[in-house]
């Protein structure tokens, strides 16, 4: 652990343990594409401009749900720099920078830092397993290259790797490391994640349906994707559940979004998120292959709940 130690010596930001970061509604945006499946940037950079006129702590782009490792060096690069030209100054940006090695993880960081990235979203490469120790050298390498925040996103089940709670305390030592983004899929990680690093990370619910027991738990934001035809409700539900997440009003509208939210659970968020798109006017185009659309029964079934929940 002695180059790792060095890094994480190099990596200490100015202002020391005790600058953490904020929580907060973040939105994932989706990346759109076009009908011969090329990254729309025009698309992109019309819903990046609505969803600035909503209530949001921050964007997200270029992670696992934005699709981001399904695009192509060239197309990475033109859709942050599409993203950050309007977000720049606006709004916080995080930037989902994972790669398959750390040097490409250093060098995704470096760019999106000079598009006007605000922290680098970070999860383990999804290829060969490795050791915690080489886990620790790969964040404490970014953290030393590139000075920017560093939002920890353990996202268990494509990367085969989880950042237990007794694991986090001991990534807590590089410093530049302020957030949690837990998407393990247990929600009471939260706590328990609270309760081994106390204050150290601001926590961040990963997943749509786990929002009130998340808030419940401890949650210090919300990251998750949406479409301008959800927004409003979401950011309403956000704010009401952040205000008090045992309310009764507040658990009202996360039931009556929570068949939505179960939709998304089981049939994939950008596919989901995709599809919803096609009766608006903003519309993202199908997922990127191999990733499947949402058949016909499934859009049925996805309408169906949108004019229930009164979003159509």
């Amino acid at each position: 652990m002695e180059a790792a130690s060095t890094l994480l010596w190099m990596s200490k930001p100015s202002g020391g343990d005790s600058a953490m970061a904020q929580g907060g509604f973040y939105c994932y945006l989706a990346t759109p594409f076009d009908a011969a499946g090329d990254v729309d940037l025009g698309q992109l950079a019309e819903y990046v401009s609505e969803m600035l006129t909503f209530d949001l702590a921050g964007l997200t782009c270029m992670a696992s749900t934005c699709e981001g490792p399904y695009l192509t060096d060239a197309e990475w690069r033109l859709a942050l720099e599409t993203v950050g030209k309007i977000a720049g100054g606006r709004s916080l940006l995080n930037v989902g920078v994972g790669a398959y090695s750390t040097r490409q993880a250093v060098e995704n960081a470096k760019r999106a830092k000079d598009a006007g990235a605000t922290s680098l979203m970070v999860e383990m490469p999804q290829y060969y397993p490795v050791q915690f120790e080489d886990v620790f050298r790969h964040y404490a390498a970014i953290a030393e290259q590139v000075d920017l925040p560093i939002r920890l996103y353990n996202l268990t089940l494509p990367t085969r790797f989880d950042f237990t709670p007794d694991r986090l305390r001991k990534m807590a030592e590089i410093s530049r490391i302020d957030s949690v983004k837990e998407a393990s899929g247990e929600v009471s990680r939260l706590e328990d994640i609270r309760i081994e690093c106390s204050d150290r990370f601001a926590l961040f619910c990963g997943f749509h349906f786990q929002l009130l027991d998340g808030l419940r738990l401890g949650a210090d934001g919300w990251e998750v994707m949406m479409h301008p035809l959800i927004a409003a409700r979401l950011t309403r539900l956000y704010a009401a559940l952040k205000k008090d997440p045992w309310s009764r009003a507040g658990e009202t509208m996360f039931r009556e979004l929570a068949p939505l939210f179960e939709f998304f659970r089981r049939n994939g968020v950008p596919q989901s998120i995709k599809a919803m798109s096609e009766w608006s006017s903003m519309r993202f185009g199908s997922p990127r292959s191999p990733q499947r659309s949402l058949n016909d029964a499934e859009r049925r079934q996805l309408r169906q709940i949108l004019q229930v929940s009164g979003v159509l």
